[in-house]
């Protein structure tokens, strides 16, 4: 690895950049937000792309613009979140297939997932179904959401897992984005059709922008909302199938093993 590959690396680890969910999930959406004025960069000459790479780089002055966009991603996607369950956690995939009145998935199913959530963090949701007491249901299932998504985020076999992670925090932060590439694409429309009219720009950058502009509201509006649902209903399915590994017999008495193991440590 060359000196100059190690300081990059060295300045986004220092960021909180180096992580994957980071990169993937939170600061390539805020790039690709930023790549809806190539256009009109094109049109006037500006180095539009010069600035993405060295924004990819991280270095210096760049690499402090960088998680500036990470978390500006990260908190329109949020908003995004709670306009799409607006009262997220609880009515989250991972937390509303577990209502006991929820068709999304069968009763037999639902049974499996009791009893191993049951084994794993010592919660009964059909204990505090029979409650009658809604809040106080719906308070179980997300501490045992809570409880297994801490162990499954370190299970061996929680890969696909934190791929489903991944991708669903880049589909709601990139839709979360979208007021602002929108915006973006309209102001480099008008810039580019500026340029070809007054500044002997060319045409081709201004047909290109008026495509954007037509194509990315209706993008944004109209499908990437339901391919955020989509992507966090493929994220619940991922974390019942990585529970359920979890709870097998052969994974349960590997833990029994090393909690054993790790007491008798402890103890000495």
């Amino acid at each position: 690895m060359s000196d100059e590959t190690k300081n990059e690396n060295a300045v986004l680890s220092f960021f909180n950049l180096s992580d994957e969910y980071e990169r993937k999930a939170r600061f390539l959406p805020a790039v690709l937000s930023i790549l809806v004025l190539l256009p009109v960069g094109m049109a006037f000459g500006v180095p539009v792309m010069e600035f993405v790479r060295a924004l990819l780089a991280g270095v210096g002055a760049t690499a402090v613009l960088a998680v500036g966009l990470s978390h500006a991603a990260s908190a329109m996607g949020n908003r995004l979140q709670r306009k799409l369950w607006p009262d997220w956690p609880f009515d989250a995939p991972t937390n509303q297939w577990l209502l006991p009145g929820d068709p999304s998935r069968s009763i037999q199913q639902k049974e499996q997932w009791y009893a191993a959530i049951q084994r794993l963090t010592g919660l009964d949701i059909p204990e505090a179904a029979a409650t009658e007491d809604e809040r106080e249901l719906t308070r179980v299932i997300n501490d045992a959401v809570t409880a297994l998504r801490s162990r499954l985020c370190k299970a061996p076999g929680a890969d696909l897992l934190r791929l489903r992670n991944v991708e669903f925090g880049y589909a709601r932060n990139l839709t979360g984005l979208r007021p602002l590439w929108v915006l973006g694409s309209i102001l480099s429309c008008a810039g580019c059709w500026i340029a070809a009219t007054w500044f002997g720009g060319s045409v081709l950058w201004a047909l290109v922008a008026s495509v954007l502009v037509l194509v990315l509201p209706v993008l944004g509006f109209t499908v990437l909302p339901g391919y955020v649902r989509q992507k966090a209903g493929f994220y619940a399915e991922a974390f019942f199938a990585a529970m359920m590994q979890l709870d097998d017999p052969e994974s349960r008495n590997r833990d029994a093993a090393s909690l054993g193991g790790a007491n008798g440590r402890y103890g000495g």
